[in-house]
């Protein structure tokens, strides 16, 4: 084995032989040999191949021998697999012929079969079809006809007639009966939806129907109307502005597009071309789709009526889309004309499908809505231009007839008279905010010092009254319109014109702030006078007022008559004067209740003071007892003043208007020196515990503060050993007790 490893080697390593193995070398003599050498060589390479494949044989004789004796087994065997195929083949080709024949003839029977079988149909058809034929000849009800040419076209239909000349024969009659009922179904169609007449109408859709071409009918009927629909608006539009070729014209030269007669023209095409051309073929479709509707029909109900108003639509705004820019502008700028046109037409259908439709014009009112809205804002921004420019009456007066306009042209339909109104309101808005910037603002117009206004205060006050002109004017208007405008549009308009009312409050606020700033300083100075702990008044008491009282009473006149007698807003000035009113009761109730030391002559003088006041807030409020509550509490301290402690506890009930925290300070007059005011525990000033009680208005609170008055009280008798409270003590503890109870249920 080794030795063979070594011959293989040998040859392998061998230049010479490495041609003669290599099967790419295109060269095998070796030029650096001789012809004879390489010839030798060669001779030698192939000796020692001899003798390997010599050895080898030796050597594995007896396997070269089991090889051969296995060939001439395996020959053996294919020899015999060989016979058995042939067998194999010979039983499956006479099976194959035993399965063969009998099926070419049953095939060659089905063709037969097959063939007598369309005969059979063929004759069948052809029979029907010159029966049906002839009946159709002989009849002449046009809607029988119809079924019977329904029946023949689907005969017709069959491939296998197609090409039989009796059949091509029939045809050709049945095509000529068929043209002439379609003939007379489609004029009888016309003329019934023209003259709407029911039963003609009926008896062309039955034909249609039972043709089978009902639904390419009511299309086409559609589409031909909607073509129509599409004509009448072209030919409106440029009949309108139709214009001639002539040369311009010199100075003075006026452009016909923007003349008067122009627009006149324009809007009797459009008014005529809604009032009879589409009216009349929206009439046309309404009738027919309620004509269908009382019909069987095979494949459904046919909605044209909603076909052709969506196709309206659509044919509409690309008409006016493609009419010259001179009736866009006249369409646009005179909108409610075509509104009306275009929705008094639909209310005159009086059809739920050819209702009213704002997207349809949507482009046309947002542009008029835009164009009105600069009408109403422009002459609102006029009024204030200029530095310090106040508003004239006539400027709003041109305002109110310019509104007026805008919302009766709007009448025509609903939603633009509330878009006017909303229109309407926005001017409103501007005129109050511009007002609102023409203010005099900061301390100067707030003073009510002075023995006149200032200038600042004099603006806001003419400010104040052009809002109130400009609100009475919009009333008015509202007032003569409220027969035709809708209670919406009446109710935009008039949560607008609220604002105007709360600006002329808000006017009117700085000074009533001062003015309750100056009664509170004035009803302080009560305080201040000596009288009040004389045992008697004097009797020319009972009828004078104390001098602070007699300053109040002048200084309400005076600032009255000086700063708030001007504005002419009445309402609001009521309004505010009673807040005034119900402020200046509240102030003086509460320093007559911390009013001490006070003897029983100067309760009957502060009685007296009860009435001046009273007398004296009528000039600012004629009708004091409007105010319900405040005026009560005015009279029933006035009465419980010159009343003991018991009889003032006695009085009170649940339903009274005189609090129970204001009884309990007024009962601290009564007590000595050293069951002290709640205020007086605590250190504070008249203003200081004034601000207080402003600040706290739960009675509990209030409560809770004449506890701790209290308390303080019992501690200085406990610290004194002694047994003697202030005679007024009880009542208050007690009646203390009831109120607490009354109050935390």
């Amino acid at each position: 084995m080794e030795e063979k490893r070594d011959i293989i080697y040998q040859i392998d390593k061998d230049d010479f032989y490495g041609y003669f193995l290599n099967p790419d070398s295109k060269n095998i003599l070796n030029e650096s040999l001789t012809i004879k050498d390489q010839v030798k060589k060669l001779a030698e390479g192939i000796e020692l191949i001899n003798q390997e494949l010599h050895k080898q044989v030796l050597e594995k004789h007896e396997d070269l021998l089991q090889q051969a004796n296995n060939a001439t087994q395996l020959e053996t065997v294919l020899n015999t697999m060989n016979i058995h195929v042939k067998t194999l083949f010979a039983d499956a080709e006479r099976l194959k012929a035993q399965i063969t024949i009998p099926y070419n003839e049953l095939e060659k029977h089905t063709k037969v079969l097959g063939r007598l079988h369309l005969a059979s149909h063929i004759l069948r058809q052809v029979n029907r079809l010159q029966q049906l034929s002839k009946r159709l000849s002989n009849t002449n009800d046009p809607v029988q006809k119809a079924t019977l040419l329904q029946e023949l076209e689907q005969l017709a239909a069959d491939p296998e007639l197609k090409e039989i000349e009796i059949v091509t024969n029939e045809l050709r009659n049945i095509r000529t009966h068929q043209q002439k009922v379609v003939q007379l179904a489609t004029g009888s169609l016309n003329q019934g939806v023209r003259n709407e007449n029911v039963t003609q109408t009926t008896t062309a859709l039955q034909i249609f129907i039972n043709l089978g071409t009902i639904q390419s009918i009511a299309n086409n009927f559609v589409e031909n109307n909607l073509h129509e629909c599409k004509e009448s608006l072209k030919l409106a539009f440029v009949v309108s502005s139709g214009t001639t070729n002539k040369p311009k014209g010199g100075p003075g030269h006026v452009s016909l597009m923007s003349s008067q007669g122009f627009r006149n023209k324009v809007w009797s095409e459009v008014e005529k071309v809604f009032s009879e051309d589409i009216y009349s073929i929206c009439k046309q479709i309404k009738f027919l789709q309620t004509t269908l509707n009382n019909l069987y029909l095979p494949n459904g109900d046919f909605n044209i009526a909603h076909t052709f108003w969506v196709g309206f639509a659509k044919v509409f705004q690309e008409e006016i889309q493609k009419s010259s820019s001179a009736v866009q502008q006249t369409l646009e700028e005179d909108y409610p004309k075509l509104l009306k046109s275009y929705f008094e037409m639909t209310t005159k259908l009086k059809y739920d499908i050819f209702s009213f439709d704002h997207d349809v014009l949507k482009k046309l009112e947002n542009s008029y809505l835009s164009s009105s809205l600069t009408k109403l804002l422009d002459p609102t921004q006029a009024m204030f231009t200029g530095e310090n420019a106040l508003p004239t009456p006539d400027q709003i007066d041109s305002l109110i007839r310019i509104t007026t306009n805008e919302l009766s042209v709007a009448l025509i339909e609903e939603n633009l008279s509330e878009q006017i109104s909303k229109n309407v309101a926005k001017s409103i808005k501007m005129f109050a905010v511009k007002t609102e910037q023409q203010l005099e603002t900061g301390p100067e117009a707030a003073q009510v010092i002075g023995g006149t206004p200032n200038t600042g205060q004099q603006r806001n006050v003419n400010l104040a009254n052009s809002l109130y002109y400009m609100e009475t004017q919009m009333q008015r208007m509202l007032s003569n319109m409220k027969e035709s405008l809708t209670e919406s549009c009446a109710k935009i308009i008039n949560e607008s014109l609220q604002n105007l009312n709360n600006l002329v409050g808000a006017i009117m606020q700085p000074l009533i702030v001062s003015i309750n700033s100056v009664i509170e300083t004035i009803i302080i100075t009560l305080h201040l006078e000596s009288d009040w702990a004389k045992t008697q008044a004097p009797v020319k008491m009972y009828h004078s007022c104390s001098p602070y009282m007699k300053e109040l009473s002048q200084f309400i006149s005076r600032v009255y008559q000086t700063y708030l007698e001007d504005f002419k807003n009445k309402e609001v000035l009521s309004v505010k004067c009673n807040e005034i009113a119900v402020r200046t009761i509240e102030l003086f109730v509460r320093h007559t209740s911390l009013l001490r030391p006070l003897a029983q002559g100067g309760r009957i003088r502060l009685q007296s003071d009860f009435h001046h006041l009273e007398n004296s807030l009528k000039t600012i409020c004629p009708h004091l007892a409007d105010l319900g509550r405040p005026y009560r509490l005015l009279k029933s301290v006035a009465s419980l003043i010159v009343l003991t402690p018991q009889e003032i506890v006695s009085g009170q009930t649940s339903e009274s208007s005189v609090s129970h925290s204001t009884v309990l300070l007024m009962l601290f007059a009564f007590a000595g020196p050293e069951l002290a005011s709640p205020h007086q525990n605590t250190g504070w000033s008249l203003p200081k515990v004034s601000a207080w009680l402003d600040e706290h208005q739960n009675e509990a609170e209030r409560l809770d503060l004449i506890v701790g008055a209290l308390q303080k009280y019992e501690g200085i008798v406990r610290q004194k050993n002694s047994v003697n409270y202030d005679p007024v003590y009880p009542i208050m503890s007690q009646y203390l007790e009831t109120a607490l109870k009354q109050v935390n249920q």
